[in-house]
């Protein structure tokens, strides 16, 4: 097992990038929920969650995706995941949450730089 760590970078956008490791699951995703509403809490900019080093997302993990979506569309702040593939694609894709939350496969794609791939459904 791997705890999941967050960090959190700003981008030249102004836009506010939460990277999550390891893996997020019933054992980790309180301290994930806390660590990324704090930063919600903090800043009103535009929210990206990079999940590309994250092994594995469970179900409590999606929760926390979703709630902290639903926060920034009542905060009318965007919010997006990236996910390049693997068991955390297939985790947002199999929930439906893909359908609710913008996803993308590279952070220049999250930003509206251009790159073909991802979508944009949110």
């Amino acid at each position: 097992m791997q705890d999941c760590n967050v960090s959190m970078l700003w981008t030249a956008d102004g836009v506010i990038v939460v990277e999550a490791s390891g893996e997020i699951d019933i054992r980790t995703s309180l301290a994930f929920k806390e660590r990324l509403f704090a930063l919600l809490d903090e800043e009103a900019a535009p929210v990206i969650v990079d999940l590309r080093s994250a092994a594995h997302v469970d179900t409590t993990g999606l929760s926390v995706l979703w709630e902290s979506a639903k926060r920034c569309g009542l905060e009318e702040r965007k919010f997006s995941v990236i996910c390049a593939g693997g068991r955390v694609r297939h985790a947002l894709a199999t929930s439906g949450l893909d359908q609710f939350v913008a996803t993308h496969a590279t952070l220049d794609e999250a930003l509206g730089h251009g790159g073909p791939g991802g979508s944009s459904t949110q």
